[in-house]
């Protein structure tokens, strides 16, 4: 198993690089991460002589080569938060970054940090539900940062650098490969179904509405709340350009809902998809919505190939992957009786 990062070992590296950055010393305190995810780690970084603002801390995200979708580049999530300034969508304010792991020992980037807690989509039946003031705060507010994502002119913003051919009429196809390659790489043993539905997919492929900066994981869970208000979109790492439907139908799934009615813990579906129509300017296609679904659902079945190899090849020990991979078989089902209703 490759050797986990070293938060002591990592403050002096810090320093050095930000010192460099900002062309004068700067000090670094005591790094702190966080436990939570399985792919990129991330670390609250203490920070003192940046600028004229005076200690502050910096949120540091590091892509080490034994994480779930490894090998990583900062670029993507740098390129879209940057583009993200102004346009409606809370998003921490990107600095530096870069790929090279011999500067902090993987791919990194640095970023403010936001403040709130997350609401999480996985409860237990005893939980008690949100309160609904806040439920019907937050649902508005969650609709409402997907369709200014959907709306921004991603062509005039850096973001445009990973566009490549995509069109109204590839867009699905493109997404479809890239977890095609994904399977292929990830999975130990063959997976009939996942064969069956990566051909569905392809030979169904709707054309996109537009084409728009896609989050790629966008649900509750990812963003951070304070007060009743959306202090941050969190985890661009799967971010690219696509069909919108996408970002809907993965928002929707069952598995966020949480034992609740709601999309997302949240919102109503007539909320979710009416508001959001009104606020983006797309009419909504059920059945775009349908067929992402069922692309989710294969996206959930390799993600969970991706744990078991992890666990596998010993480059994550940690007893959640190989429960992870126990639930490749239960999605693809899933995803074999939607399409079967598609």
């Amino acid at each position: 198993m490759t050797a986990l990062v070293d938060e002591a070992a990592l403050a002096p590296r810090i320093q050095h690089y930000l010192s460099q950055q900002v062309g004068h010393a700067v000090r670094v305190g005591a790094v702190r991460r966080f436990p939570v995810g399985f792919s990129w780690l991330t670390f609250a970084v203490p920070v003192d002589g940046l600028d004229e603002l005076g200690p502050r801390e910096l949120i540091l995200r590091l892509g080490p080569d034994y994480g779930l979708f490894a090998p990583y580049s900062a670029l993507p999530q740098v390129l879209a938060m940057r583009s993200l300034v102004d346009s409606g969508v809370p998003v921490p304010r990107a600095f530096w970054h870069d790929d090279d792991p011999t500067i902090l020992g993987a791919p990194f980037m640095f970023s403010d940090k936001a403040e709130g807690e997350a609401v999480v989509p996985w409860v237990s039946p005893t939980e008690p539900p949100l309160e609904e003031g806040l439920r019907i705060r937050l649902a508005h507010q969650f609709i409402d940062c997907l369709a200014a994502l959907h709306r921004v002119d991603w062509r005039a913003q850096p973001i445009a650098a990973l566009a490549g051919d995509v069109d109204i009429q590839n867009a699905a196809l493109r997404s479809v490969q890239t977890w095609e390659a994904l399977v292929r790489r990830w999975q130990m043993r063959p997976y009939p179904l996942a064969d069956w539905g990566l051909r569905w997919l392809k030979s169904h492929c709707p054309p996109a509405p537009r084409v728009t900066i896609v989050h790629g994981d966008y649900r509750t869970g990812n963003f951070l709340q304070a007060g009743g208000t959306i202090t941050a979109v969190l985890d661009w790492e799967l971010v690219h350009l696509g069909d919108p439907h996408e970002d809907l139908a993965w928002a929707s799934m069952p598995m966020y809902k949480g034992g609740t009615p709601y999309i997302g813990r949240l919102a109503e579906p007539e909320l979710f998809y009416g508001r959001y129509a009104q606020q983006s300017g797309i009419e909504v296609s059920m059945a775009a919505v349908r067929y992402y679904q069922v692309f989710s659902l294969l996206k959930l079945a390799a993600t969970h190939m991706a744990a078991a190899r992890c666990f596998e090849e010993g480059r994550f020990n940690d007893l959640r992957m190989p429960a992870m991979g126990s639930q490749i078989a239960t999605c693809l089902r899933q995803m074999d009786k939607l399409i079967e209703t598609s």
